[in-house]
């Protein structure tokens, strides 16, 4: 076996994952685990050396694996690890990606972004840039045959044990959000994500642009789509949810209508399309013709009232509040 020691961070991680055993016997996720393994294990260096690996998802957005847990996602936590999630995410920003629909998923344990409208050509330049020397980002691309998938990471709230000398974590507390949310909807609306301090309005600013979360109840139900005991709202928070990860935002991204209902059971087929016309009619969903089909995308302007459906079940539109045969959770 193959043993990878911290002399192999000065190599290229697309050769280095080619000379372990994994990746001879076919297992090529497995290589490019083994190796995101050695760079996550030394990112609390100094000079630490962060590898991602790009590539696709299996419905073709650009994604990075990159050298994070999920839980550290989560946690926003150690300080380091968050850290290097935040470079990353500055770096696919950089790069082109639309901070508003950039998503996190979980990899094998990984976290895994998904990045709509990156530019694959700018984004080594961009992940360099954004680990400052001593330390290393550098971007390997996946082999074709790793199209990496999973569940998202739920973002909902702020973490325990937030720094609250932290600009992005104070910010997080004061809406009620993760601050890798918090980081993104400032990326969307041309604010930076790393600013060494904000005016107090950015809070007043940041709940106009739909981070106006507030502490669940002790009590409360699950917030997780798959948990909504409405089965109308939980297909149109999974559907936004999928469209949201395919980057299907804005008109010049859209996909036919008759997708709406992929993955209903064939008897729930008619209910899942009616959910789809309610939120065309509440707005959420805009409509474009192609070749004579109905094409649909996320419309920007209601991406916060997406994100409060998808995150939290809520909706304020009466179009869509009929629909639903249970209250939110």
């Amino acid at each position: 076996m193959t043993r990878l020691g911290i002399g192999d961070l000065a190599r290229d991680p697309g050769d280095v994952a080619r000379s372990l055993p994994a990746w001879a016997r076919g297992d090529h996720d497995e290589a490019v685990r083994q190796a995101l393994a050695l760079s996550k294990k030394h990112l609390h260096d100094r000079a630490y050396v962060a590898w991602a690996w790009a590539g696709a998802t299996p419905d073709d957005c650009p994604a990075w694996i990159l050298p994070v847990s999920a839980q550290q996602v989560r946690d926003m936590a150690p300080r380091w690890a968050a850290q290097v999630l935040m470079r990353f995410l500055g770096a696919a920003v950089e790069a082109g990606a639309m901070a508003d629909a950039i998503t996190v998923l979980d990899w094998h344990g990984l976290a895994l972004v998904t990045l709509p409208g990156l530019d694959d050509e700018i984004a080594p330049l961009a992940v360099a840039e954004a680990h400052p020397a001593p330390a290393r980002g550098v971007l390997a691309a996946l082999p074709p045959d790793v199209r990496p998938d999973g569940p998202e990471v739920t973002l909902a709230g702020p973490p325990a044990g937030l720094d609250p000398d932290d600009p992005l974590s104070a910010l997080a507390g004061a809406t009620w959000s993760h601050p890798v949310r918090v980081a993104l909807v400032l990326a969307a609306h041309g604010q930076a994500m790393d600013a060494p301090a904000h005016p107090p309005e950015i809070v007043e600013q940041l709940r106009r642009w739909g981070l106006d979360g507030s502490p669940p109840p002790p009590d409360a139900p699950s917030l997780e789509v798959e948990d909504d005991p409405c089965p109308r709202r939980r297909h149109a928070r999974t559907v936004l949810r999928r469209l949201l990860r395919m980057g299907k935002v804005g008109a010049q991204y859209h996909t036919e209508f008759d997708h709406l209902y992929r993955g209903a059971a064939p008897e729930d087929r008619r209910d899942a399309l009616e959910v789809g016309e309610a939120l065309v009619r509440a707005g959420l969903l805009g409509e474009k013709p192609s070749v004579g089909q109905r094409h649909v995308y996320l419309r920007r302007d209601s991406l916060p009232a997406i994100h409060a459906l998808i995150d939290r079940g809520e909706t304020r539109d009466p179009v869509l509040a009929a629909e639903w045969t249970s209250p939110a959770p």
